[in-house]
């Protein structure tokens, strides 16, 4: 998970939704236990209320009149509610006329203790009495329906849970709408960063909370001294190829005073070869590499100028260029970078087509193809050796064989691919991918 958004939106409501989870249970729990020591204590009530009721028969058991029960459900049968003594033995000597015939068959109490038990479908309560005259023990049962506790706890687990369902999701509400606020620097930043990119603003500019402003001042500084750097490179590989310049010049110069033709030509060669590779490796160190907060370049005016000169050079052969490139696609890269890939694949092309070259350009997500056909006599078997500075298809051609190496230094810069292959124009064919 990418978002940080969305990440601490989940962990919050992991971690809110665990919270509720816990309460409610606990709630639930704490309710159903309170409710049941209150019916404990209800059936408490009707056992004294029983005994007080109580007075011996004639023979010497124990009764209690119907006219003096505690509860009206004790008369009524069927209505939840029975009652009944029994003796020492077990037996039943005084029941409620709401007890019906399957009264549970309980061993006699100890004296003065209470023994309550519950299932899924009734309540019962035991306590053991001794009557003093005439003397005898007894045990008196009391059992309840659970039904109406049932009821009573469904009822609060309904009404719970919907509260606190409801609480959540405003909860979960407030909590997303106190994570974007609390976000909002960022996403601002992140937005100033993308007009960097586009060239809309030179720098960071708004004011951030003191946990982000370490961030956007070493952001401004490496901006800063990204440029400074980038201009101090380019003045410096100035310098140094106005310096070299003027040697070769003079070496140039001595080229006439050489009697020898021999001579002539073989400095001639090595004066060209300096040239050579004092301009790659110029053009070599100048190459910028991906940069992220550069402003993006329009590619299809650059490669018209570039196709432009190139026809000027090759005005003799009178050559055809095909360019397919969207007017819309901005590249961010280095200007001067982009003029090199592009001079470099269009200039090899030339060398070597009859009549036609292409260059098309596609874009995909996070990606760039850009492909240089022509119709000559294509690629040797060992292509992947072109790619080594020195190495030439062709000594017929002029050249120091360092035209697609220096293309292979460019994409090591941006972390780009190169394809050799056969064109669909029946030439040579140049696949060049970009990661954007």
């Amino acid at each position: 998970m990418k978002s940080l958004r969305a990440r601490l939106l989940l962990a919050a409501s992991v971690v809110l939704t665990g919270f509720v989870a816990l309460c409610g249970l606990s709630l639930e729990q704490a309710f159903e236990d309170s409710a049941l020591n209150a019916e404990e204590d209800e059936l408490h009530g009707i056992v004294y209320a029983l005994l007080g009721s109580a007075d011996p028969t004639p023979d010497g058991q124990l009764t209690i009149r119907n006219a003096d029960l505690p509860d009206a459900r004790l008369v009524r049968p069927q209505s939840g509610l029975e009652a009944a003594v029994l003796d020492q033995n077990g037996d039943v000597v005084w029941s409620s006329p709401s007890a019906g015939d399957d009264l549970p068959d309980l061993k006699p109490a100890e004296v003065g203790a209470w023994h309550f038990h519950h299932s899924p479908d009734r309540f019962l309560l035991t306590y053991g009495v001794r009557w003093v005259d005439p003397p005898q023990r007894y045990t008196v049962m009391v059992i309840e329906d659970s039904k109406t506790f049932r009821d009573q706890v469904g009822v609060y687990r309904r009404t719970l849970w919907a509260w606190l369902v409801g609480i959540s999701v405003a909860l979960l509400i407030a909590q997303f709408l106190v994570l974007r606020w609390g976000l909002s620097p960022l996403r601002r930043l992140v937005a100033e960063l993308r007009g960097i990119e586009s060239g809309g603003q030179a720098s960071v500019q708004s004011a951030y909370p003191d946990e982000l402003t370490p961030l956007t001042g070493a952001l401004n500084a490496m901006i800063v001294a990204e440029r400074n750097q980038q201009t101090r490179y380019r003045n410096a590989l100035g310098d140094l190829a106005h310096s070299l310049k003027t040697p070769l010049a003079v070496m140039r110069g001595l080229e006439g005073r050489l009697t020898n033709p021999d001579n002539q030509r073989a400095l001639a060669d090595q004066v060209a070869r300096m040239q050579h590779i004092v301009d790659y490796q110029l053009r070599r160190a100048a190459a910028a590499g991906s940069r992220t907060l550069s402003e993006p370049v329009a590619v299809a005016p650059l490669a018209e100028k570039v196709v432009s000169a190139l026809s000027k050079v090759y005005a003799a052969r009178k050559l055809a260029f095909d360019l397919r490139v969207p007017a819309s696609l901005k590249v961010r890269a280095d200007e001067g970078d982009l003029y090199e890939l592009v001079g470099n694949l269009l200039d090899n092309a030339c060398k070597w087509a009859k009549s036609r070259i292409a260059l098309s350009i596609e874009e995909a997500p996070r990606r760039l193809t850009l492909t240089v056909d022509d119709d000559g006599p294509g690629f040797p078997e060992d292509v992947e050796s072109l790619a080594t500075r020195g190495v030439r298809a062709d000594s017929q051609v002029p050249g120091q064989g360092i035209g697609l190496s220096t293309i292979a230094e460019l994409l090591k810069a941006y972390n780009g691919t190169m394809q050799l292959a056969r064109s669909p124009l029946g030439g040579a064919q140049v696949r060049i991918d970009l990661p954007t």
